[in-house]
């Protein structure tokens, strides 16, 4: 008898499991790589195409300005920090969406092989395809607020059948969804290193830097913390559906 109860339980359980058809994953890929090249593209503009005589023009005459502490830079300080910032925010973006494109088809790789491995009987585990498609409607959704929030309840409807999973799926996909901007930070983060590095002033270099890798610990935790509520309220909702 406690055999069958638990054969009985798992059969409900994967009987609530909705794993994604082989399009979505596609469609969820495409949308991916294109924002992916967008980033490839925006960097490369930035890195090769952005006259760093424009920017010295701006500091000379004041248009460019940078304040840190309550304390105005030098031209020669500011055209240094500026420049390092632009040099590494291209980079950051340039290899971000590089880094989108391959994750991209690195993902419909694994997944169409695990499409092909799956029988009627058991599908193919679709956990990480509900992170991955909350991750992209959070970016798709970014103009509203608390996309992570949305992202995240989507991710967490569709892992809905076991409920502990359901928030660590939410989580996953609001992770997910700040990968991008929390790389593009930590490249501007190295820019901001290196052009304070040379402003005469005392350890300002490792304030800035401390300050970017609060701002990143804070996106990275903003993104999965109203993921991980997304998907609880999204498994509640699915369970009021059921």
């Amino acid at each position: 008898m406690e055999t069958e109860d638990t054969t009985s339980r798992e059969g409900r359980s994967h009987g609530f499991a909705r794993p994604l058809p082989e399009y979505v994953d596609w469609v969820a890929a495409v949308l991916v790589a294109l924002g992916g090249l967008g980033l490839a593209i925006g960097g490369s503009a930035l890195s090769f195409v952005v006259d760093r005589g424009l920017i010295e023009e701006g500091v000379r005459s004041g248009q460019v300005t940078v304040v840190f502490l309550e304390r105005d830079l030098t031209d020669a300080e500011a055209l240094a920090v500026a420049e390092a910032v632009v040099d590494w925010t291209g980079i950051g973006l340039l290899v971000t969406g590089i880094g989108l494109v391959a994750f991209a088809v690195g993902y419909v790789v694994v997944r169409h092989r695990a499409h092909g491995r799956a029988t009627p009987d058991q599908p193919p585990d679709s956990s990480r395809a509900y992170a991955v498609a909350g991750a992209v409607a959070t970016g798709v959704l970014s103009f509203v607020p608390l996309s992570p929030l949305l992202g995240g309840g989507l991710a967490g409807y569709l892992e809905h059948y076991d409920g502990g999973r359901s928030v660590r799926v939410g989580a996953l996909a609001g992770f997910l969804a700040m990968v991008p901007g929390v790389s593009i930070l930590l490249f501007v983060a190295v820019g901001l290193f290196t052009g304070m590095s040379a402003v005469p002033a005392a350890g300002l270099e490792v304030v800035v830097l401390l300050a970017m890798v609060l701002a990143v610990l804070f996106v990275a935790a903003y993104g999965a913390g109203l993921g991980a509520l997304g998907g609880y309220i999204g498994r509640r909702l699915a369970g009021s559906d059921g």
